[in-house]
């Protein structure tokens, strides 16, 4: 399609210099509007040149990306149904799935639901001790009798 647009242009480059119309104002204009024309066609050429680039380099950004899903997700299981733990969100009743292996981290972590942000599991044992003593009837230290 370009050479066919490049053709036609030096067609009509070649009909203006067949008319003679040499220094009038219309001859003037319509070598004018010629060159514009034929700077145009370049730099389409230029731009599907690099598009043809750009797309390639995607394809191949793609491609690799794929792999590494691949690698990452394969190797891995990354979340078996037998690992992972299933919770509804106390915010937004979104279930939120984790990996397990957070129940039995020794590493504070707080797990927070993707939909609102909102905190839906703390692996915090001292939370734990906490609400067992509140069970044997111990009060704690904001509870004080006075």
């Amino acid at each position: 399609m370009m050479k066919d647009l490049q053709q036609k242009i030096a067609y009509l480059q070649g009909l203006a210099k067949g008319m003679e119309l040499g220094e009038s104002k219309e001859g003037k204009i319509i070598k004018e509007i010629l060159d514009v024309l034929e700077d145009m066609t370049e730099s389409i050429e230029l731009v599907k040149d690099e598009y043809a680039d750009l797309e390639n380099y995607v394809e191949s950004l793609s491609d690799d990306l794929s792999d590494l899903e691949d690698d990452f997700y394969d190797d891995d299981d990354f979340f078996d149904d037998d690992d992972c733990v299933e919770v509804v969100c106390p915010h937004c009743d979104e279930e939120v799935c984790f990996d397990s292996d957070i129940l039995y981290d020794d590493d504070l972590i707080e797990v927070t639901c993707p939909t609102c942000g909102g905190v839906v599991f703390v692996n915090d044992e001292d939370d734990e001790d906490d609400e067992e003593d509140d069970d044997d009837g111990l009060l704690l230290n904001d509870e004080k009798e006075e």
